[in-house]
């Protein structure tokens, strides 16, 4: 069935704020805002049972833990904040048929579909709104962030730099390609305006959530002081810094976003060459996969509801296993497992995507890739990423090879392109 067709089908949920919470005590994230509830209104009697089931199932919660939160009672949902059902979140009114569905409001959800008449030879991604999101701060903030490592006298590794050069790779392409490309950063810089020192409440909060503030000791040793620095730096640059990018997401009102990484193995204090590993493997991450730890939080279970309900996940799928194809042709690495990491879980028909529940593919709205690259750390591609970005070829290893960042932003754009001509690409706005 062509998408813009199954989008018709599709086109209403609703949610209805029969929101009457027995406790307003809400679990939430690090740094998550409480949730707006009554926002999900918009999304009315548009899902039927049987497409909210698939859903929840195949992609959000293969585990069946969100089932632990909720009861459904012929077309209706009732969440509730905790496992033993004391605390009423949301209830949502499902559609008895695709014939009763109600459309969902165009400033809600709106379905894009390049047109043939905009679209040409040479400008194909015409309309197209693409956000660029390389990954991490980089700059002085690297080893904080853990994203940095350097073996004896070679050039050090800095991941954020290296995602930027893939990007700026990427932003050229699309943008010859007729598509508007926005950014989360354009600098090795904060977006958030916070610091770790501005934290210490939060990390304080989060060492001792059980007791409160009554749990928090009187005094600090030096090894607990440490403790709360490192955890004011994660919260720095894990998680303000995330969602930070994600209110300029929300600004951009991109068709689609992709976080662009590179990947790495674990590397010791002191790292020697001896340490590479063999080979790279390669994957791309969909929204999805919730564990039931995940779900205890309450801004999470709207988080998924959102992403479900607004049906981002059908564009979000196919743009990933599009550049999933891009990354294999042109790098041969094989896909990650994940065989003994359930955090990760497999999604549809290419080995290479696979579902996460990633802060940044979770609040980001629209359709979101998150793409992880060669690794840094591996025998494949770590002399080309000290050999820097070039023109042309060079030799390493005695063999001639491209750039590697110019190689990945190609993927990027190849893989948008590919996914935009396809028979049933449909990009989606919100």
């Amino acid at each position: 069935m062509d998408l813009s067709v199954r989008w018709l089908a599709f086109a209403g949920i609703v949610l209805v704020s029969c929101f009457s919470p027995l406790s307003s005590q809400a679990e939430l994230s690090p740094l998550a805002p409480e949730p707006d509830w009554g926002a999900l209104d918009a999304f009315q009697e548009t899902m039927t049972r049987e497409e909210f089931v698939h859903w929840i199932n195949a992609l959000f919660s293969p585990d069946g833990s969100f089932w632990k939160f909720t009861v459904i009672n012929g077309n209706e949902v009732t969440l509730f904040g905790d496992k033993e059902h004391t605390r009423l979140l949301y209830r949502l009114r499902l559609a008895p048929d695709l014939d009763s569905q109600i459309p969902l409001r165009a400033t809600t959800v709106s379905g894009w579909k390049l047109s043939k008449a905009e679209a040409t030879s040479a400008k194909p991604l015409r309309g197209l709104v693409i956000c660029l999101d390389p990954g991490h701060i980089g700059g002085p903030w690297a080893k904080m962030e853990g994203r940095f490592f350097q073996i004896g006298s070679d050039p050090p590794v800095l991941e954020a730099e290296l995602n930027m050069r893939a990007a700026r790779h990427a932003a050229k392409l699309l943008e010859s390609a007729g598509a508007t490309v926005v950014w989360t950063k354009r600098l090795f810089e904060p977006v958030t305006a916070l610091r770790p020192e501005r934290l210490r409440e939060e990390a304080l909060a989060s060492l001792y959530p059980a007791g409160g503030a009554t749990s928090v000791p009187a005094s600090f040793s030096a090894e607990l002081e440490r403790r709360v620095v490192r955890e004011e730096q994660v919260l720095f640059y894990r998680n303000a810094e995330i969602r930070a990018r994600a209110e300029l997401v929300a600004k951009l009102n991109p068709d689609l976003t992709l976080c662009i990484h590179f990947n790495a193995d674990k590397w010791s204090s002191n790292p020697t060459r001896a340490e590479l590993i063999p080979q790279s493997r390669l994957v791309v991450f969909v929204h999805g996969n919730y564990s039931e730890e995940e779900l205890t939080y309450d801004d999470q279970k709207w988080d998924l509801l959102w992403k479900l309900l607004s049906r981002i996940s059908i564009p979000e799928a196919e743009a990933g296993e599009s550049i999933a194809k891009q990354m294999e042709a042109t790098w041969t690495f094989p896909p990650e497992s994940y065989a003994n990491w359930s955090a990760a879980r497999r999604v549809g028909p290419n080995p290479y995507v696979f579902a996460r529940n990633l802060l940044a593919n979770r609040i980001y709205r629209g359709p979101v890739v998150f793409v992880e690259g060669p690794y840094m750390n591996a025998r494949d591609s770590y002399e080309r990423i000290i050999a820097g970005d070039y023109e042309g070829t060079k030799i390493i290893g005695g063999q001639a090879y491209r750039s590697i960042f110019a190689e990945y932003g190609e993927i990027l754009a190849r893989g948008v392109t590919a996914w935009v001509a396809g028979p049933t690409s449909t990009v989606v706005n919100h």
